[in-house]
């Protein structure tokens, strides 16, 4: 089968040809047709995962995935062959991956694709959706609640502004004037907040002087940085929820998001999808041979998901 993969230590990714995977009895596997490049992607094709995650070469590259169930281990009753399915590899090994025609999976990492959702759509939820849904989880959004998204205009910014407007909360997202302003608007952001323009916390609270009820932090890595955000803008009893582990833990209502895959969140995302309430925020498609123009405009600061032709 073709795959994108790095080959051994220090080595730059490549395709090629790789062995199909068997699956093993409670696993599932999917011919591949759509993916999509994430951060995380990004950082193990560089190598830099190393420092937390164990490397197992040959390294097939790639989170999302969205195709059709190829074969089903033993132990797996629910998913027959053709079924249609979507989700993510998500492991603290480095090996398998969904830049690739063939991934076999544990069963608890796919789940059906709903009928009115295509496959580049279904490619493009994973990891940034169930990312979005659990920073949505972790403040406890809902109607009345005024959110700062702080990097609104990746995929799990995009995410999160539908999560939350489905939800009832205003949020307030920033963007660069022009693409990114349109891009999380049509989303649904109540309000746009240029990021370049200036002190930051001063916009926020012009818009809203009683301070906003929750931040989900996309941007902050500096545990300071986010806390002089969070004491600036932050209404009383404000909630956060941070993806670059930024969040102190023992402030009340932080929380540091941790990724993983959750088959309930799959299909809460499934269900949002299925009905319209979540869409993919698809700007750029490439093909499988095209992963360096990929990764490459993902560096450049694409705005929402950059989506992958297997």
């Amino acid at each position: 089968m073709r795959a994108y993969l790095l080959p051994a230590e220090g080595a730059q990714p490549e395709l090629t040809q790789a062995p199909a995977p068997e699956p093993a009895p409670d696993e599932v596997l999917v011919r591949v047709h759509t993916s999509s490049v994430t951060p995380h992607d990004a950082i193990v094709a560089s190598g830099a995962a190393a420092r937390y995650m164990t490397y197992r070469f040959p390294v097939v590259l790639g989170s999302d995935l969205a195709g059709t169930v190829e074969a089903v281990g033993a132990e797996v009753s629910d998913l027959s062959p053709g079924d249609r399915v979507f989700g993510l590899v998500r492991e603290l090994v480095a090996a398998r991956g969904s830049f690739a025609e063939l991934v076999s999976v544990p069963r608890e990492w796919v789940c059906r694709t709903p009928e009115t959702v295509d496959d580049t759509s279904a490619g493009a939820l994973g990891l940034a959706a169930l990312t979005a849904l659990r920073c949505v989880d972790a403040i406890e959004a809902g109607a009345g609640d005024v959110v700062l998204v702080n990097g609104a205009t990746g995929g799990v910014g995009s995410y999160a502004i539908q999560l939350l407007a489905a939800r009832g909360a205003a949020v307030v997202a920033t963007a660069r004037p022009g693409e990114e302003a349109r891009h999380v608007r049509e989303l649904g952001a109540a309000d746009v907040v240029d990021w370049t323009g200036g002190d930051l916390a001063e916009r926020v609270r012009t818009l809203h002087p009683d301070g906003v009820t929750a931040i989900i932090d996309l941007v902050n890595r500096n545990p300071a940085n986010l806390a002089d955000l969070a004491d600036a803008v932050l209404a009383p009893a404000g909630r956060v929820a941070s993806t670059g582990h930024a969040a102190d833990p023992d402030r009340s209502g932080s929380t540091n998001i941790r990724a993983g895959v959750d088959q309930d969140a799959l299909r809460t995302i499934a269900e949002l999808a299925g009905d319209g309430r979540l869409r993919a925020p698809i700007t750029r498609t490439f093909d499988l041979a095209d992963l360096d123009r990929a990764f490459a405009a993902l560096g450049g600061g694409a705005v929402g998901k950059i989506a992958i032709r297997i």
